[in-house]
């Protein structure tokens, strides 16, 4: 099934990016960055995008163009394990078949390419982004990313990441239930797929993921939904995404009132949770 995945994502890297009006293709802090830009000139609240393993950072291009129409910075960088930028990725430093033997050091090279972006943004952009309103926001690995630096991995805590809010899409969760860190600084949104057999069955079950995460927390699982849904790859699910992620950040970054659709779970949409 991984395999198909892996050639599903390349695919999608061939497309390339997607023309978008206000998007900047550059180098931030040694890795390969994408920037979208609201309209405003105000500064803004800041979003912080992780690719999957093996995905790259213009993976979600119609989400992140949704995002900076909303009025957010979006900056996503290519880890190393991209498919497309310093050569062929290797192979997982872990595999993810075993969690138990995943470590603070597994995957650090993630954390330190957030850290480093973060940092050149809050220099290079200081005019265009408002540090106190950030969002940590992944994809599978880059998921598990994003958790880690808002305190499920207690060894990153140094790299002084304080996010208002996260987002994780079918996210790669399972060392977390290994090793039970699972308090995290901020609210939290889990989002999964009825047919992403691997990754959110252990997000939604009983003593998974989200029961174990602390409040504020929702999850919502799209029916029919795979683990590459979260890409170009699959145009139906654009739609909800990006209705369920900015009404979580609207709630949690921006301070707005709790959108109904948080609570009441439509047709298309098979688990809806929240607890704050």
């Amino acid at each position: 099934m991984r395999a198909l995945v892996v050639m599903a994502v390349f695919c999608l890297l061939l497309a390339g990016p997607v023309a978008a009006q206000t998007v900047e293709k550059r180098q931030m802090a040694g890795r390969p960055v994408m920037i979208w830009l609201p309209k405003s000139s105000l500064r803004a609240p800041v979003v912080i995008f992780s690719h999957g393993w093996r995905g790259v950072n213009h993976q979600s291009a119609p989400l992140m163009r949704a995002l900076a129409r909303a009025g957010y910075v979006v900056v996503a960088p290519n880890h190393k394990d991209a498919l497309f930028g310093t050569g062929i990725p290797p192979d997982p430093q872990v595999s993810f078949d075993e969690p138990t033997m995943w470590t603070a050091d597994t995957y650090r090279d993630r954390a330190e390419d957030l850290a480093s972006v973060w940092a050149a943004l809050k220099s290079e952009y200081k005019n265009r982004v408002d540090p106190e309103r950030l969002v940590l926001m992944g994809h599978s690995l880059g998921g598990y990313t994003a958790m880690g630096l808002s305190g499920a991995v207690p060894a990153w805590d140094s790299y002084g990441f304080k996010p208002r809010a996260v987002v994780c899409f079918s996210p790669f969760t399972t060392p977390y239930l290994a090793h039970g860190s699972l308090a995290l600084r901020a609210p939290v949104m889990y989002q999964g797929g009825s047919e992403d057999d691997f990754i959110t069955p252990p997000v939604a079950r009983p003593d998974g993921t989200y029961a174990r995460s602390s409040k504020p927390k929702v999850f919502v699982e799209f029916e029919g939904a795979v683990h590459t849904s979260w890409s170009v790859l699959d145009p139906d699910y654009e739609e909800p995404i990006e209705a369920y992620t900015l009404a979580f950040l609207d709630h949690f970054v921006k301070g707005k009132p709790l959108a109904p659709i948080l609570r009441q779970r439509p047709a298309g949409v098979s688990d809806l949770r929240l607890e704050e």
